[in-house]
């Protein structure tokens, strides 16, 4: 069976006799490289990466691709108000039936 030995220099000789499996090596290894990768990338003093820029990018890629604004606005108000003023005339009808039963 699995004996444990009675000395404490028994019990380290055995407890080094053991290796790290391969894929705590692959954990540890890869995370140092995406550690390094995302210092790298993310830091503005390294990689020059800025959350102003990334925004200001982002909103002039929206505004490209956004079109026409009196589009955008009814399309907001085609699938915003109308189904809300549709809910709020459904719940007013249903009221007014439960009223006039009462």
């Amino acid at each position: 069976m699995n004996e444990l030995p009675d000395t404490a220099d028994g019990l380290e000789a055995k407890e080094t006799v053991s290796k790290i499996p391969l894929g705590w090596w692959a954990l540890y290894w890869g995370l140092i490289v995406w550690g390094v990768y995302y210092v790298w990338t993310y830091s503005p003093s390294l990689g020059g990466w800025s959350q102003y820029r990334a925004y200001e990018e982002s909103t002039q890629a929206a505004v490209a691709t956004s079109g026409d604004a009196a589009a955008n606005i009814f399309m907001t108000v085609l699938f915003t108000a109308l189904p809300t003023l549709a809910a709020i005339g459904l719940y007013l009808a249903a009221r007014k039936r439960r009223a006039g039963r009462g």
